[in-house]
């Protein structure tokens, strides 16, 4: 039986809630899409977009995705599950009385069934350290098993290398205990910059198995043009 080459390379953006998923995608796609509002969960459904597309249709494809609410409470409601997983997307959460919850359970499954890699957004002006609400997000990732980019908000217009390394190192300490975190790089969504994009770009094709880098690089290729 034959294969079917695959055409699209998906990313699932991700956060905590009110980090500005749907500000850094309408960077990324240099167009106005979603709705952007200084309150949680703006974003209440997945929604895919093109980033880049060949001329014969390839395509690579972001979702945004509704925000992370405590995942704590999540966590505690999965305690003893064989495959929290599995308990999480088939729980059955009320969208309107309990939408934090519902809200994870459509970021997580999205990650699950469409990502290729993640890329989990956070807040560059906080101490890693204290924002508690990261570790919980993580073990969340971690059970899913995808491979994760960590990109840097609010880090404000490119800086020198020292200065920019200064400011990465911290939260690249921080996750290098987590293995599936495979590179922490800084993308401000207000301060486009063609250098972080391309170096993300550049680490979403070394994340991807063989036969999917080809088409990474074809895509690539479209945004060096």
């Amino acid at each position: 039986m034959m294969s079917v080459a695959k055409t699209q390379i998906a990313l699932s953006l991700i956060s905590h809630t009110n980090i500005g998923k749907t500000t850094l995608a309408r960077t990324l796609l240099r167009k106005d899409i979603g709705l952007v509002a200084d309150r949680a969960h703006v974003t209440l459904e997945n929604q895919k977009y093109t980033v880049l597309e060949t001329d014969i249709g390839e395509s690579l494809q972001l979702w945004d995705t509704p925000g992370f609410p405590n995942c704590q409470k999540i966590l505690s409601r999965l305690q003893g599950a064989k495959n929290p997983i599995v308990r999480i997307v088939t729980e059955v959460w009320d969208r309107f009385r309990d939408r934090p919850s519902w809200c994870a359970q459509q970021a997580v499954l999205n990650v699950q069934q469409e990502a290729d890699v993640v890329l989990y957004l956070v807040n560059a002006t906080e101490e890693p350290s204290m924002a508690g609400y990261i570790a919980p997000e993580l073990q969340l990732l971690e059970w899913i098993g995808k491979p994760v980019i960590v990109l840097l908000n609010q880090t404000g217009p490119p800086k020198d290398r020292t200065e920019q390394q200064r400011l990465e190192q911290p939260w690249k300490d921080y996750f290098a205990r987590y293995g599936f975190v495979r590179g922490v790089h800084s993308l401000d969504a207000f301060s486009r910059c063609w250098v972080q994009e391309g170096i993300l770009f550049e680490t979403i094709q070394s994340l991807l198995p063989s036969h999917d880098r080809q088409l990474m690089n074809r895509l690539f290729t479209v945004w060096q043009t």
